[in-house]
């Protein structure tokens, strides 16, 4: 600073009637909060940009995290849900199933020719999930990537071949949390046909609180697990049913049938009992271990007895799936991680 302006400045400052010595403190001071403002100023700034640049908690970027996430796909062969890629709205995906990861992710798709062809260069949204250490809990993963190679694989099948994302993010394709409950969180679950005769049953198995129980439609040995619940519907595995008990009961994409739930509490009222109407969306039989996996929606929910006529009252489900499962879902996937941070 120029000495003789600054004691042109004190001269004047002086004349005021104040001491020079004052005048001085109240420099510095002033100073001080002009230096500490400009300090305040410029960090406030940088966190700001970091918050800005701030990666969401829900991604991995880390190369070799994500490598093993894909290897451990690989080694449960974690089903991949591919979609060509899009900001704005939901498309159709291809089941595919990974069979080596590298340098890239080498997929493989029921798809062949043009279809396959057309995939090569296109930006593709990957999803899938792997199971963790703590039974029934599973982890989803979403990637988008783009498709450097492909090459058919017989008459049916592709081979396409995926640059490694950059970052995975854990989320679900799915418009409700979906949880895989192990069995003690359920006390009974059965697919009843919806008939007259299949309705009586259902609705004594609730009258009488579980203490009757309809068969399992596969008859005999068979038994029917629950795979998956959401809030907008269920995967059953249904055992030791053969392809002919499956055709006679109309066992097939589209049919209704009805679904009946006791699941257990998270809470303190024990066992809760449910009965849905359902429609089969997805329908699988593996006639070697005669075993059948079914994916049902959830389109009406049983709610009680009308009190004037005395007849059962539904509520037809929408988009928004069913509240109770929902929220049930949910409450299980926080016991199963809490289990897991435990």
């Amino acid at each position: 600073m120029d000495q003789a302006y600054l004691y042109k400045v004190l001269r004047g400052f002086s004349d005021t009637g104040l001491p020079s010595q004052t005048w001085y403190i109240i420099i510095v001071v002033l100073m001080s909060i002009a230096a500490l403002t400009i300090a305040i100023l410029w960090y406030n700034n940088k966190e700001m940009r970091k918050k800005l640049n701030k990666v969401p908690s829900s991604w991995i970027t880390d190369y070799g995290s994500i490598g093993r996430i894909l290897d451990t796909a690989l080694v449960y062969r974690s089903k991949i849900e591919l979609s060509f890629h899009s900001s704005t709205e939901k498309r159709k995906t291809i089941p595919c199933s990974i069979v080596d990861v590298g340098k890239t992710i080498n997929l493989e798709l029921p798809i062949s020719g043009k279809d396959g062809k057309s995939l090569k260069g296109r930006q593709v949204d990957c999803f899938f999930s792997v199971p963790t250490k703590h039974a029934g809990q599973v982890i989803f993963y979403r990637f988008t990537t783009t498709v450097t190679k492909y090459h058919p694989k017989g008459s049916n099948l592709s081979i396409a071949s995926l640059m490694m994302p950059d970052h995975l993010e854990q989320t679900q394709n799915r418009e409700f949390l979906r949880v895989s409950p192990p069995s003690r969180f359920y006390d009974y679950v059965n697919i009843i046909p919806d008939t007259d005769q299949g309705m009586k049953a259902c609705l004594k198995y609730i009258k009488s609180k579980g203490e009757f129980s309809p068969g399992y439609i596969g008859g005999g040995e068979s038994k029917t697990l629950l795979a998956d619940i959401s809030g907008g519907g269920v995967s059953l595995e249904v055992t030791s049913i053969t392809n002919r008990r499956a055709r006679a009961l109309n066992l097939a994409k589209g049919q209704n049938f009805l679904v009946l739930l006791g699941l257990v509490d998270t809470g303190t009222r024990g066992i809760i009992r449910y009965l849905f109407r359902c429609k089969i969306r997805r329908f699988y039989l593996d006639p070697v271990q005669a075993k059948a996996q079914l994916g049902l929606s959830f389109e009406a929910q049983f709610k009680g007895f009308d009190e004037d006529s005395g007849k059962p009252s539904w509520v037809t489900l929408k988009k928004g799936g069913s509240r109770e499962m929902d929220d049930w879902s949910y409450n299980v996937h926080l016991e199963l991680y809490r289990e897991g941070v435990e």
